[in-house]
């Protein structure tokens, strides 16, 4: 019965909201007859397929469906509303640059959304040089945006340190059998002071910040069903969308094509460290992100220059060897690695959804440990040769 009238509340609210919103057959349709599906959600945010009837065709530029969006109680708190105006305000400004769902409605609770008829893409699509050159544009365009919001790169620190300090010690004794083993390796392991130290690190490595998507997996790229549009590609999902570190969205994309999540069974992911992308198939990558990006901040140049001179310098991080942005990815695959460790293991510990969240938390840690070492040693290489060759230049007299 209480399904049933959940269902009844949010049939007649979508009905209100797209008969507001969304006009032409939407101002027609009876409400009965509007076709309602939730597609995910929790308490805090609810997601739902709204549809015209069969029989009803758009009379105008009025869409056939959309998504409706309900944020639901938890955000009614102060910093709850802020996080939710700056969401909106990244959503609307990607909407309009075609680099997410278009906006259709913004409301008290929630939003409407253009509803993309596709599919997430696929690991062997997301891969393939055809989506990833793709991929690799789009993110330029991402990290090309200028958002109105903190361009201080907390987001990841501040991230890492609230989800280690939420976290409970972990008690490997009151974990499923399956999962005993992993529970108990990552109890061995000081998480805070892993944490602490990468972010210390982290301070020596260079890399631009950026607006940057933070999340960027297969599941959250959608390919669009009608292959006549232009940009077949969306990214979706924005939810842990601020200003970071280039080399995070770099590292954490590369990361992905390892993992895969349709797995119905235990441990409910795949991994297959043989799909990781090669140097050839990262430079690649890079490549074309790179000239993408170039193009925007060349661009954005000659929109914001007073006079009619064209500037022909590049960009300073243009100048970068390949070798350098190499070695950025490296760095901050330590971050990746370790963010979603620390964030798997407060999953385990406060979800619901059927998932090894230790499991994936331990194959994530292992990867850090593994590269930990790895990586200082080339970073100690390459500040040792920064300094001697620094030494070797002559000194001017005065």
């Amino acid at each position: 019965m209480e399904t049933k009238v959940q269902s009844e509340k949010v049939q007649t609210q979508a009905f209100h909201l797209c008969r507001e919103y969304l006009k032409g057959r939407w101002k027609e349709v009876a409400q009965h007859t509007i076709k309602v599906r939730q597609i995910s959600g929790g308490l805090s945010n609810l997601v739902f397929y709204i549809g015209l009837p069969d029989n009803l065709e758009p009379i105008g530029r009025e869409p056939a469906s959309v998504l409706l969006r309900l944020f639901g109680d938890l955000g009614s708190g102060p910093v709850h509303q802020f996080r939710l105006i700056t969401e909106t305000v990244v959503f609307t400004m990607l909407a309009e640059r075609n680099l997410g769902p278009k906006l259709a409605g913004v409301f008290p609770g929630g939003r409407l959304e253009e509803f993309i008829h596709g599919h997430s893409i696929t690991d062997q699509e997301m891969r393939s040089p055809e989506y990833s050159d793709q991929i690799a544009r789009n993110l330029a365009h991402v990290h090309s945006l200028e958002i109105p919001v903190s361009k201080e790169p907390m987001w990841l620190g501040d991230t890492m340190r609230s989800l280690a300090a939420k976290l409970s010690p972990i008690r490997p004794e009151t974990v499923m059998e399956k999962e005993k083993e992993a529970a108990t390796f990552l109890s061995q392991i000081n998480l805070r002071e892993e944490v602490d130290w990468l972010l210390g690190f982290l301070r020596t490595v260079a890399s631009p910040v950026v607006f940057s998507h933070n999340d960027l997996n297969a599941g959250n790229i959608m390919v669009r069903e009608d292959s006549m549009d232009w940009d077949p590609v969306v990214f979706i999902d924005y939810e842990f969308a601020a200003y970071n570190y280039r080399g995070f969205d770099l590292a954490n994309h590369f990361n992905e094509w390892v993992y895969g999540y349709g797995n119905k069974s235990f441990p409910y992911f795949d991994c297959d460290y043989q799909k990781y992308p090669s140097r050839a198939v990262k430079e690649r990558w890079i490549r074309q992100y790179l000239g993408t990006y170039e193009e925007q901040q060349s661009l954005h140049e000659e929109n914001n220059r007073h006079d009619n001179t064209i500037n022909t310098t590049r960009p300073a991080h243009f100048a970068e060897k390949m070798d350098d942005i190499m070695d950025e990815v490296a760095a901050f695959s330590l971050a990746s690695h370790l963010l979603w460790a620390v964030w798997s293991c407060k999953q385990a510990q406060s979800s619901s959804i059927t998932f090894s969240y230790y499991t994936y938390a331990a194959d994530r840690l292992k990867n850090y440990l593994n590269e930990k070492d790895d990586v200082v040693a080339l970073f100690t290489n390459k500040n040792k040769k920064r300094r001697s060759s620094a030494s070797t230049l002559p000194v001017k007299k005065v």
